[in-house]
Parts: structure tokens; C-alpha cells; sequence
């Protein structure tokens, strides 16, 4: 049998997940992917009503606080990481009815319907999911992890040497500007070896994320007057991107976050130290 208090957690599931593909079908996608989308939110809809009249009404603020987060997250990482993440919280949904249809065998027939529903979009959004930015996740990542160690050097280095917030700026965004070139081409010639990738592609993720990476590190020296608050700000801004990137390791490649995020920081955090005082050991011995 099972409880209320059971079924208004699979009442609140179903409503989620209803509304997110809802939002994502409409606003982000288009082609097969809206199809199996449209579907699947169609279906997450019947699901709900049927948990509903067991249950009683599951709709509260945290509901609507999690439909909220899970659409920020499709737009600021797409679809296939959210599918990715509701997959980790949720768990396999399909399996899970098949245990309860086993438990509550009056409901057994419309249990083993919601799970065949719940395998076909399983099996629909990996026949329709194909995401640039996460086919293109290696390049991107080189990108930004280069960028974020080499500017940070950069900028980490020039502290000890120029006392000028403007300079230091300028001269991290020639080299910065000056090396997404270069990994753009490094990135092409590397994707020309590998068949799932069109190398013009791998080149412009590449280079695109380096530039971006550049800005934002940047920008700080443009801002603030003092060298080493501007660097300050600079390191803020590295551990954001970082912890932005590591959520595609997490999410997609099964990565401890923490993991991934402390030990990023920790690799940018030595650099830092290391460049700067190089920096201040050059300077010393320049004036």
C-alpha cells in the first residue's frame, strides 16, 4: 500500500518535471528534441493527476522553487545537463514503479504504464539530445582551463613588475587574445583526428570560451585603480568560472564536484603564488 506521504513526494516529481520540460520545449529547443519534450511533459501531466488523487494537492513554494532552479539550470548549462541532473536526483524513475506496482498490486496496471512512459522518453531524449556545447565539452574545457592558468600567471607575475592596474590589463589581454589563436589552431588540428568532430567547430568553442575567459579576467584591471585589488578581484571572478565549469564534470561525466571545483582552485591558487612571487623576485632585481 502506499502512503499518502509517498505518493505527494511522486506527485511533487511528476509536476517538476511536467513544468521544466514544459518551459524547455517551448523556449530552448526546437526540432526532435521539442517533440519528445512535448511528449514527455504531456505525459508527466497525467502522472501528476494520478499521484494527486492519492495524495492530495502537492504544489507548494518549494515546488515552485525547484521548477525555478531546474529552468535557470537548463538555460545556463542546456538541456542535456538538466536531463543529466534530474536523472542523479530523481534516480531511475522507470524502475522505481515497477517496485512499487510490485508492492501495490491494485495499482499495478497503471504503475507499469507510468514506468513504460517513463523508459520511452529515457530512450526518445537519447535518440534526440545532441547538444553542440556538450559534444564540444573537451574544447570548451581547454579553453577555460587554459585560459584561467595562463592569465592568471600572467596577471599574478605582473603585480612585482608594473604598478599600473590599466597596464596590467592591456597586457593580459594582448597575450590572452594573442594565445586563444593559438589554442583555436592547436584545437583544429586536434579534432581533425577525431571522427565525431567537425575541427572548425572545436576551434571556435575553443577560442570563443579562451576569449570569454580573457574578458572576465580582464575586466577587473579596467575597474578597480589598485593592482592588487584588481587582482583580488581577478581570483573571484577565476573561482566563479571554475565553479561554473565543474558542474559539466559533475553532471555529465559522474565527477565529484567538490573534487573537481577544490582542486581547480588549488591548481590556480599555486599558480598564483608562484607567478607572483617570480613577479616580485624580477622586480626587486629590475629597479
Amino acid at each position: 500500500m502506499i502512503s499518502a506521504k509517498h505518493a505527494r513526494k511522486m506527485c511533487q516529481s511528476e509536476y517538476v518535471a511536467n513544468r521544466v520540460y514544459l518551459y524547455v520545449s517551448r523556449h530552448l529547443v526546437g526540432g526532435a528534441l521539442r517533440e519528445a519534450l512535448l511528449k514527455a511533459s504531456t505525459d508527466e501531466l497525467k502522472h501528476y493527476n494520478f499521484w494527486k488523487k492519492l495524495g492530495g494537492e502537492c504544489r507548494n513554494i518549494s515546488t515552485l522553487l525547484k521548477i525555478f532552479s531546474l529552468t535557470l539550470f537548463s538555460v545556463l548549462f542546456g538541456v542535456t545537463a538538466l536531463v543529466k541532473l534530474l536523472e542523479r536526483v530523481e534516480g531511475d524513475t522507470s524502475r522505481i514503479y515497477e517496485e512499487l506496482a510490485r508492492s501495490s498490486p491494485e495499482l499495478s496496471e497503471e504503475l507499469l504504464a507510468m514506468s513504460r512512459d517513463e523508459s520511452e522518453h529515457e530512450l526518445k531524449f537519447a535518440d534526440s539530445i545532441d547538444e553542440t556545447r556538450v559534444k564540444y565539452l573537451s574544447s570548451i574545457t581547454l579553453g577555460v582551463a587554459d585560459a584561467i592558468i595562463e592569465l592568471t600567471g600572467i596577471y599574478a607575475g605582473a603585480i612585482g613588475i608594473l604598478e599600473s592596474a590599466r597596464t596590467v590589463g592591456v597586457v593580459g589581454l594582448i597575450a590572452g587574445i594573442s594565445a586563444s589563436v593559438s589554442m583555436a589552431v592547436a584545437s583544429y588540428a586536434q579534432a581533425k583526428h577525431e571522427l565525431r568532430k567537425k575541427p572548425y567547430l572545436a576551434a571556435a568553442y575553443t577560442g570563443i570560451s579562451y576569449l570569454l575567459v580573457v574578458s572576465v579576467l580582464a575586466a577587473p584591471y579596467f575597474i578597480v585603480e589598485a593592482v592588487l585589488s584588481a587582482f583580488i578581484f581577478m581570483v573571484f571572478n577565476a573561482v566563479l568560472v571554475i565553479a561554473y565549469i565543474s558542474v559539466y564534470g559533475w553532471v555529465i561525466l559522474g565527477r565529484s564536484y567538490l573534487r573537481e571545483f577544490l582542486s581547480n582552485v588549488a591548481l590556480l591558487l599555486g599558480v598564483s603564488a608562484t607567478l607572483y612571487t617570480i613577479g616580485r623576485v624580477v622586480g626587486i632585481l629590475t629597479h
